[in-house]
């Protein structure tokens, strides 16, 4: 958890105010306090390492002068619940002082505070059940500064000190979600795989009829033969939902007609009541984004939107993969149309070719009859045996050369 707040440096109670913060959480009951000391404030004024103050009080003179001069004294306090602050071996003072240290620049830039002008002070509070820390830090810089603090700014740095501080926890939820995510997509893949093979392995004119059938809404019974009768629905809805979508355009989730994300989302669901396996790695899926979504904490009614949210997700990945499936018959429906397409094109080549061959003859044998025509009109008169053999002769390699 992490607060932050500040009193209006504008009003004439804020200096004293600020004092007295100073004290409390140096010397209030339960707080860690420095070696030999009364007290437990500890931080910096200065570049260098962190400083054990000998007395409290001078560090809370320094605030109340600075709250007199109009600047802005910032609180803020970083807390984790028993078993994460022994998880993070926060055990003693001097683990905070390093977990402060190592944190404090988030804190400052979040603040848009400069390294050389950010001093700060801060006290351990080993409260049972929730160990935490108060911060109080400024801006020694003179330039003049809007004390508002916009809610965006802490909730930044709180982010980001969960980030940093549960770095090799957050990867290992990621892989962890990662794993999930691609085990769902696989337990999809291998339905969407056995229904493209079953499909393949129909002849051409079963699969014809059968498409034919889904798109004229006839009656069907048997048309599937999976050993698997859940296989066996899930591909007569997808045959359905294939006949209700364009045949082409892009096929996705997101893109769907409210009408057809419904048919969608009840073979998600008809899915999920059926194959345990898809159902198991659903709630693995959800689980590993849960983990996440802890660290950051929140209402409990935030966290159940959080829950339903991933689990829409981790439908929508099963949707996709199933709206594959249609893909495959499109794809399917295409090599069909492009084998026949084929075909005629070689038909139609084979016949264009018939036809300029009979074409070719008819012209040869009338250029043939015009000059035996011709020829006999010039010479007026019955040609002989003989004389018949020699225009032949004279007249075979006229026309086409072959």
């Amino acid at each position: 958890m992490y607060k932050q707040r500040f009193k209006n440096p504008n009003y004439k109670s804020t200096a004293g105010k600020n004092y007295a913060h100073v004290r409390y959480i140096a010397t209030r009951p339960r707080v860690s306090k420095n070696e030999g000391m009364n007290h437990g404030l500890f931080g910096k004024l200065s570049p260098g390492p962190i400083t054990d103050f000998e007395d409290w009080r001078d560090v809370a003179r320094l605030v109340y002068a600075n709250s007199k001069k109009h600047i802005t004294m910032y609180r803020s306090v970083i807390s984790f619940d028993e078993e994460t602050a022994a998880e993070l071996n926060l055990s003693d003072q001097k683990a905070w002082q390093r977990y402060i240290e190592n944190h404090m620049m988030t804190i400052a830039e979040k603040n848009n505070i400069r390294r050389e002008h950010l001093q700060w002070a801060c006290a351990l509070h080993k409260e049972k059940h929730h160990p935490h820390i108060h911060v109080v830090f400024w801006d020694t810089s003179s330039r003049v500064k809007n004390p508002f603090t916009p809610p965006a700014i802490p909730n930044a740095i709180r982010k980001q000190l969960i980030k940093d501080t549960f770095a090799e926890r957050i990867r290992a939820y990621g892989e962890e979600k990662n794993k999930s995510t691609a085990e769902l997509r696989s337990i999809s893949n291998e339905l969407v795989d056995e229904f493209e093979q079953h499909l393949r392995r129909l002849g051409k004119d079963q699969y014809k009829r059968l498409r034919a059938d889904y798109d004229e809404e006839n009656e069907l019974s048997g048309s599937f033969d999976f050993d698997d009768d859940v296989l066996n629905e899930t591909a007569d809805r997808i045959f359905r939902l294939k006949s209700a979508l364009p045949s082409t355009g892009r096929i996705a989730y997101q893109l769907l007609t409210p009408e057809m994300k419904a048919k969608v989302d009840g073979l998600v669901e008809y899915l999920l009541e059926n194959v345990p396996a898809l159902r198991e790695q659903k709630e693995r899926y959800i689980d590993s984004k849960m983990k996440m979504a802890l660290l950051y904490g929140g209402s409990d009614e935030y966290l159940d939107s959080l829950r339903k949210r991933f689990s829409g997700e981790a439908d929508k990945i099963i949707a996709n993969r199933l709206l594959g499936m249609v893909k495959t018959l499109n794809r399917l429906d295409y090599e069909m149309k492009s084998e026949e397409y084929k075909d005629a094109r070689r038909s139609y080549f084979a016949e264009q070719m018939l036809m300029e061959a009979l074409d070719m003859l008819s012209g040869l044998t009338r250029d043939n009859d015009s000059r035996f025509s011709d020829w006999e009109k010039a010479n007026g008169r019955e040609l002989s045996k003989d004389a018949k053999k020699e225009l032949f002769l004279k007249l075979q390699d006229k026309g086409y050369e072959h």
